[in-house]
């Protein structure tokens, strides 16, 4: 199974503690999945630029990505909120290609692709073409650090899914 989490900004400045964290996941996530973080360059915030031209530039960097065949995951605050074991289940209906659990395709190895946002968020058009919008917490956090909450969440998910033993 293929994983990517494509991801707005690079890790600088105060955000670098992160790398091993991420590393850590990455080498933890192995025996589950091929996961890789792919990261878009990030649209400068001016006081120019509206909120909306600012996700639309972003959004036009991840298009590549995510205008293709795979199962694209937006994360968002406008998204549904899971507790770690419901995660667990609505992944895996998904990737076991449950068409009565959000009519994913999985059977087939499509993969999967979780889209992490700049500081702004999401633009509307990534949002609404996904195949599933999904919010880690109705908590705000910095979006670097969202996809070291991600990786994590993965990799309980698939302990939880395999009934291996996880921190709780």
């Amino acid at each position: 199974m293929k994983i990517q989490v494509i991801a707005v900004g690079k890790l600088k400045g105060g955000f670098a503690y992160l790398v091993p964290g991420l590393d850590e996941y990455l080498k933890r996530l192995k025996p589950y999945a091929d996961v890789s973080v792919i990261e878009t360059p990030d649209e400068p915030i001016r006081p120019t630029k509206t909120a909306a031209q600012i996700m639309e530039g972003e959004a036009e960097r991840i298009w590549p990505y995510f205008n293709r065949a795979a199962y694209r995951i937006a994360l968002s605050e406008r998204g549904k909120c899971y507790t770690s074991e419901a995660f667990s289940a609505a992944l895996h209906a998904r990737l076991d290609g449950n068409p009565s659990n959000g009519g994913a395709r999985y059977g087939d190895g499509t993969p999967i692709i979780f889209i992490v946002g700049g500081p702004l968020g999401l633009s509307d058009k990534l949002i609404q073409e996904a195949d599933w919008v999904l919010s880690l917490s109705t908590m705000t956090f910095p979006h670097p650090m969202v996809r070291l909450i991600l990786l994590e969440q993965l990799y309980r998910a698939f302990r939880i899914a395999r009934n291996e033993p996880y921190h709780k």
